[in-house]
């Protein structure tokens, strides 16, 4: 009994071996589980890499012709073929306005010396000589104060619209103005004035006169000078006519009678 109880002890001892090969025939199964996944996820990299060369050699052709289509458009940004051109179009410009200036230029020389009078002359001398206004004094001859024709205590007499004397003096205008004329006859000179755009006077008997036609004269200084040899006469005009509603006064003042 003893021996087939070893024995049977015995037994146990394959018995566990053999539960325990059973674990390792699990185990293996769990080992081939593991190899297939590891077969098919090696399998399914084998595919993979197969496809790769596939995409990889569409993927140059793509790149390529991006590069091509960069290289492309940074040759044509970097090619200054219209700044030439540009440079060209404003040298023709400069030329063209220069021939301008030129030709105006040559025409304004040649005017002024054949057209001296044309127009562009006298629009370019406009632009170079302040012209002056002139205001046309349109005042009446009533309108006006006068002074004493003589420098002297001297007689004045006023006849038919006449004033006349006889002395050695200086003699004025009876009011400011410019003269018009100055006429010269056997030694006696004889000065018209114009004071306004219609009063004017005639001085006549004078033995000298101190201003000339275009000249501007006042009431204050003498026009010429009486050596009191002969009449002096003064002749005032309204529009052309005597005018004769004048006297004088006590100071040889000239004194409107209107």
């Amino acid at each position: 009994m003893s021996e087939n109880i070893d024995y049977a002890e015995m037994l146990e001892i394959p018995v566990n071996t053999l539960n325990v090969v059973k674990k390792k025939g699990r185990k293996k199964k769990e080992e081939d589980l593991k190899d297939r996944a590891v077969r098919e996820v090696n399998e399914r990299m084998e595919e993979n890499r197969r496809e790769e060369p596939v995409l990889n050699e569409a993927a140059p052709e793509s790149a390529q012709e991006r590069v091509a289509e960069s290289e492309d458009i940074t040759d044509y940004s970097s090619e200054p073929e219209q700044k030439p051109q540009k440079k060209f179009f404003d040298s023709r410009v400069l030329i063209a306005e220069f021939a301008a200036v030129c030709a105006l230029v040559a025409l304004i020389l040649l005017t002024n010396i054949f057209m001296p009078n044309s127009a562009i002359n006298t629009f370019f001398a406009g632009l170079t000589e302040p012209q002056e206004t002139v205001y046309e004094d349109d005042r009446t001859y009533s309108e006006l104060t006068l002074g004493s024709v003589v420098s002297e205590d001297i007689a004045c007499t006023v006849t038919d619209g006449v004033l006349t004397f006889t002395g050695e003096c200086s003699v004025y205008a009876p009011y400011g103005g410019t003269v018009q004329s100055v006429a010269e006859t056997d030694g006696v000179y004889t000065v018209e004035i114009e004071h306004t755009a219609s009063f004017t006077s005639v001085i006549t008997g004078l033995s000298s006169v101190y201003w000339a036609a275009g000249d501007t004269v006042y009431s204050t200084i003498p026009v010429g000078y009486s050596d009191g040899a002969g009449e002096v006469s003064v002749r005032m005009y309204d529009g052309g006519s005597l005018i004769s509603a004048y006297s004088v006064n006590e100071e040889n003042d000239i004194v409107w009678n209107v």
